[in-house]
């Protein structure tokens, strides 16, 4: 009997974890352990549960630290959290009880138990749909946010458990009513390779859609994966299915030229297929486009196989032991079955009437099969033409499908079917490291033999020289990931072979302005009227990834054109004009100029377009303090981009790669005093305020003595942040004045602001609130008005701080959520870390002292993981003293609160304050 007396609460355990009030109204329950306590009571259905059972199910036997005192501040924390509905937490002798039931858990029990009276009664329908609204409920991996709570694992496993018991009623109610439910099973089977159940209707769907070879070979692997894993043989049920499969089956109607054999199941692109197959079932011509290894000859023979088991003739040529000039008509007439010696295009075409011709591996022949199939779709009737190539042929009316990498999931599937091995992070990074591919996959899988997943996923970044045994009936280019690149290399002129070991130089992609700038020099070779064209050559061979903004290469396409850029002896100077152009990009997004890129663009946009090129200034970076030996161009690069550099986090990177800078660049330059001023400026953020002092003074002398008054404003202004960093909060207040002083004359609104906003610092840590915010408010306006937003993020938190300090703690909260928001959009690490201090001092004061706890333990880790201390004196302490206010109300908890707490995401901690 379930307990009584209040409205019963609603907990999803389907899913994330979630609590809903009578009316489905969400309650926030933000710890974990909150949410595990709820579901543990839930499950319970309204029964008290014993302390010693709750203890044992949330921290486990061995953790018996006060125990009882841990579990009532867990109780005390989740009535909180449930506010009006306080009252359906309660405490008897027997133990704490919660008024409330785990409904989707409830429905998917009840709708298997009326499973079994409709198969009865023959319902298929009625047992189809009552799964399938069953497995509805379900939201993702149960209770998949109460990860290493002890109860938690056990739930699971029953919950998948009945999970996939509603999965199979589905799917084999499904294929008797003719569904679409391969798919599913499919992905299933990768998850429970061993189930016989699920394997016999993985056959029977198989056997259904005209791939008999496909079915039984799937039941001889289980029938073989049993014998060597688990040591026994298939049911009765399995070994009646394979049997009765065998005695259906009936011979296909045969090709007119026999197709390439698959040893194995096709895996994967299903909806392609699908639509391939009733595009190809109307006369005209398809192309299947796609680089090396992206798996069209084996998606051509599926297609090929799907068509000839439909009665409809098929003929195959395949065209990769062809050279320029080969007679094609001939081997056209042959792949059409002429017996004759009339190998006219006008014969095979008659022999070819209604039938499907596909032409394989057409990329090097383009012009001469174009040429052919130009005239033999006009004179056949009822022809339709399947071609496999790099290249389109460029007809008229040619219908081009772009072959592309597999799904992730559909990469997991096909690499658990060739190897064996169960879903995994090991898995994804070895799909992910041969670009999804298949015939990288289908190699990688082979390697399972010899290694276990997760060694191979140590070794598979170097996977040209490691996936190299393929199967001995693949063909030549389908033996290793190497030879299929080097087929397509080699049908490359010597100049769009030029372009691709040039490209390889840009780690994650690039403009095509980007590319223009690096493929060309003064040397020869590639002149810029050619870039555009080249480019193009290599999208239409699918060499490179173009989209509305970028061009890029696969990995495995990138590490060969690399092998291709070391051999041919110019990775040198292209290394140079990469860093070369990372300087110009450098110049694009600088801040402060009057031409500031940031205000130009908006800042989140700048800030995208700047992080886009990340990977690619670290790959300079690296080249220039190594191989390249040119540390001082780093400079020329990392400090002008300081504010996206702070904004990433990578602060102590910066200072380190401009200090590694300093010792080329010569005495009193210029560049010499740009890279001192932007060392200055990354070294304070990571406390190294004397470093950071004795640069900026003396970049201040190189700057008098060149003249150079916008760059002295910009220094004065890392001289303040220095010294307000050293409590010397007098020099400060007055670098801040001449700083500002020189942007009001010079026209430099960012300067500008910024040394309002710190003199407004300085007065609030002298005590003189009051001159504080009008210095705030100035550089919040100056700010606003030419959309520097990281500029209000910082005038908004530091409003904030003065709006606690004088008790005002709602126009804190304001202020902090508005900085959370602003910071957010920008990606401002710096910014969402001021946010949540704020906010943390604002929950403190208001009594909200877990909440409190969570957000200092998040905002003082990513600091420690930063380097980057609290830089103004009067806020770290205003977070330290609402630590301490927090350690008084909670005592040990806080502590234990806050580990639990520590490493969670800043950014996802700010859109979950920011939803709430």
């Amino acid at each position: 009997m379930r307990a009584t007396g209040h409205p019963f609460l609603q907990i999803g355990v389907l899913g994330p974890a979630e609590l809903l009030t009578p009316a489905r109204e969400p309650v926030p329950l933000r710890q974990p352990l909150s949410r595990a306590l709820a579901v543990r009571l839930s499950l319970a259905r309204g029964k008290p549960v014993a302390d010693s059972i709750l203890i044992r199910d949330l921290w486990g036997d061995d953790d018996a630290a006060r125990p009882l005192a841990r579990l009532r501040v867990l109780a005390s924390r989740l009535r909180g959290a449930l506010g009006d509905h306080a009252g359906a937490l309660q405490r008897t002798s027997a133990g704490f009880s919660l008024q409330a039931e785990p409904a989707d858990l409830d429905a998917a029990e009840r709708a298997l138990s009326e499973l079994e009276p409709l198969r009865r009664s023959g319902d298929k329908a009625g047992v189809f749909d009552t799964a399938a609204a069953a497995l509805s409920r379900w939201r993702g991996d149960p209770l998949s946010d109460l990860d290493g709570i002890p109860f938690v694992a056990a739930e699971r496993q029953r919950l998948g458990s009945l999970r996939l018991e509603l999965q199979l009623a589905w799917a084999e109610s499904g294929l008797s009513l003719g569904k679409v439910v391969e798919p599913e099973l499919e992905r299933l089977i990768c998850v429970h390779p061993l189930h016989e159940r699920l394997v016999g209707l993985s056959a029977q769907a198989l056997f259904r859609a005209g791939r008999q070879a496909d079915a039984l070979d799937r039941l001889h692997a289980l029938r073989v994966r049993l014998a060597d894993e688990l040591g026994i043989d298939p049911a009765p049920a399995t070994v009646s299915l394979e049997n009765d499969l065998r005695t259906r089956l009936t011979a296909a109607p045969r090709p007119r030229t026999s197709l390439p054999t698959a040893a194995r199941t096709f895996v994967g692109r299903e909806q392609e297929q699908a639509e391939l197959l009733q595009q190809i079932q109307q006369p005209g011509l398809t192309t299947l486009l796609g680089g090396p290894g992206a798996g069209k000859t084996r998606l051509a023979r599926e297609l090929a196989a799907r068509t000839t088991e439909s009665g409809r003739s098929v003929a195959w040529l395949d065209l990769a032991p062809a050279q320029p000039g080969d007679d094609l008509e001939s081997a056209l007439a042959g792949a059409a079955g002429a017996t004759s010696g009339d190998h006219s295009i006008g014969h095979s075409a008659e022999l070819l009437t209604d039938a499907l011709l596909v032409v394989d591996n057409a990329e090097h022949l383009v012009e001469q099969v174009a040429t052919m199939i130009d005239v033999l779709r006009f004179k056949a009737t009822g022809l339709s033409i399947l071609v496999t190539s790099q290249r389109p042929l460029r007809l008229t009316d040619e219908q081009l499908h772009r072959v592309a990498a597999l799904t992730a999931a559909e990469a997991t599937r096909l690499f658990c079917d060739r190897s064996g091995a169960e879903p995994s992070a090991a898995v994804d990074r070895i799909c992910t490291a041969v670009d999804r591919l298949p015939l990288g996959i289908e190699l990688a899988a082979g390697l399972t033999r010899t290694l276990s997943v997760d060694q191979l996923a140590q070794r598979i970044d170097h996977r040209l020289r490691l996936l190299v045994r393929g199967l001995r009936d693949a063909g030549p280019r389908h033996v290793s990931l190497r030879s299929a690149l080097d087929w397509s290399h080699e049908l490359l002129s010597p100049q769009e072979q030029v372009a691709l070991r040039r490209l390889a130089v840009f780690a994650a992609g690039c403009t095509p302005q980007a590319a223009a700038f690096v493929l060309t020099d003064t040397g020869g070779g590639i002149g810029a009227e050619q870039v555009d064209g080249l480019l193009a050559e290599l999208a239409d061979r699918s060499l490179i990834t173009s989209g509305d903004e970028r061009i890029g290469l696969l990995e495995t396409v990138r590490e060969y054109a690399l092998d291709q850029l070391r051999s041919s002896g110019e990775e040198s100077a292209l290394r140079h004009r990469h860093a070369a152009w990372c300087v110009e990009l450098a110049k694009f997004g600088g801040a402060y100029g009057p031409q500031d890129q940031r205000l130009l663009l908006g800042e989140p946009e700048l800030a995208r377009l700047v992080r886009l090129e990340e990977p690619n200034m670290l790959a300079a970076i690296d080249w220039c303090m190594g191989e390249g030996d040119d540390p001082g161009r780093v400079s020329e690069f990392v400090a002008p981009l300081g504010w996206h550099w702070m904004s990433r986090g990578m602060m102590a990177q910066a200072s380190e790669w401009l200090c590694a800078s300093l010792p080329a660049l010569a005495a009193g330059t210029a560049e010499r005093g740009n890279a001192l001023r932007g060392f200055a400026f990354q070294a304070r953020s990571v406390g190294r305020y004397a470093e950071a002092l004795e640069a900026g003074l003396e970049c201040l002398e190189i700057q008098r003595a060149l003249g150079d008054d916008r760059g002295l404003a910009r220094t004065y202004h890392v001289l303040t942040l220095t010294c307000l960093g050293l409590d010397d909060v007098y020099s400060a207040l007055d670098y801040a004045h001449q700083a500002g002083t020189m942007a009001r004359a010079l026209d430099l609104p960012i300067v500008l602001g910024a040394s309002l906003n710190c003199s407004g610092l300085g007065l609030r840590m002298l005590g003189y609130p009051d001159a504080a915010k009008e210095m705030f408010e100035e550089a919040y306006d100056i700010w606003a008005a030419v959309r520097d937003d990281e500029g209000l993020v910082l005038a908004s938190n530091h409003l904030g701080v003065l709006a606690v300090q004088a008790g005002e703690t709602v126009e804190g909260r304001r202020r902090a959520l508005f900085c959370l928001r602003m910071a957010r959009g920008i990606g401002g690490l710096l910014g969402i870390l001021d946010g949540l201090a704020l906010l943390a001092t604002v929950e403190a004061a208001e009594g909200n002292h877990e909440e409190a706890v969570r957000l200092i333990a998040v905002v003082e880790h990513q600091r420690e993981e930063l380097s980057s201390p609290i830089q103004v004196a009067d806020e770290a302490s205003a977070l330290a003293a609402a630590w301490a206010m927090c350690r008084q109300a909670l005592g040990a908890e806080a502590d234990q609160l806050a580990e639990l707490s520590r490493r969670q995401s800043p950014e996802t901690l700010a859109a979950e304050i920011l939803a709430g």
